[in-house]
């Protein structure tokens, strides 16, 4: 999905190994100007123009979105910076996240030039480093393929916890953490909720601390890993996200990915 929709964003942007003063950002190998391409997280340091070209990191904020305002979510083009105002950022064309009756609503569309599905993503305006973080969730595990999703994430580093659900089970949830992008599959674990996740709303809490991270549905602790447990000693690092990243839901198709593993797994 994120390549997909980089096709978009890149159209006026300008394809370089380090960026120019007029285009600082740096974004997946393409520079700009603007929050789609400066936001902290999204832009890669390393290859922007200088160390000031990103944006700062947001922070974290004691807050909570009930979703009943249409500031409380716009598209990252017209984000200006103040994450109290905007609180979450739809981050790609076309824009499938609206607000509705009080919700925050994704949906995925049928792109018929790729002959699959293009979903949305939508990430928090601030930034987390250790926190508690409850969404009140209604999957969108109502067909084989559908993937949702609701994560703490880094991409730079790519640290990631995650909730997960498919659409082949929907009354199953997937917790899973990535340290470094390295893709561990004993780092992920199945539970099921007792009820399908796509009928009804369920409350889902990440709870991440510097020593252990809890999955927790509906008060109900599932799953604890503590920092200690993960340390590799070929490495010799504790292979346990540590990054500062931003809350985000998503949907994808994860039918169509093109990866046989995804499609098997969805």
């Amino acid at each position: 999905t994120v390549l997909g929709a980089m096709a978009s964003l890149a159209m006026a942007a300008t394809s370089a190994a380090t960026c120019t003063e007029t285009a600082p950002c740096s974004r997946e190998g393409y520079c700009n100007t603007g929050p789609s391409f400066c936001l902290w997280g999204l832009c890669n340091e390393d290859k922007s123009f200088n160390s000031t070209s990103c944006w700062p990191a947001e922070g974290c904020s004691n807050q909570v979105v009930e979703f009943d305002s249409s500031s409380d979510l716009i598209a990252i083009a017209s984000y200006g910076g103040n994450p109290n105002t905007n609180p979450f950022l739809s981050i790609f064309e076309p824009n499938n996240a609206v607000i509705e009756d009080g919700k925050l609503v994704l949906s995925m569309t049928y792109n018929s030039d790729e002959d699959k599905g293009f979903g949305a993503t939508v990430d928090a305006a601030h930034t987390i480093e250790y926190g508690r973080v409850t969404a009140r969730i209604k999957t969108a595990a109502v067909a084989k393929g559908t993937v949702t999703a609701f994560i703490i994430r880094n991409d730079q580093i790519g640290d990631e916890i995650d909730f997960e659900w498919v659409g082949k089970e929907p009354d199953v949830v997937e917790t899973n953490f990535f340290y470094h992008d390295i893709l561990d599959y004993g780092n992920s674990k199945y539970f099921n909720v007792g009820a399908d996740t796509s009928a009804d709303y369920h409350d889902y809490t990440i709870d991440w601390s510097p020593d252990a991270i809890k999955w927790i549905v509906d008060g109900k602790t599932l799953r604890t890993v503590n920092r200690d447990d993960t340390y590799d000693s070929d490495t010799k690092e504790y292979h346990f996200p540590a990054a500062a990243g931003r809350v985000g839901f998503s949907i994808w198709d994860g039918g169509n990915s093109g990866a046989k593993g995804t499609e098997d797994w969805a």
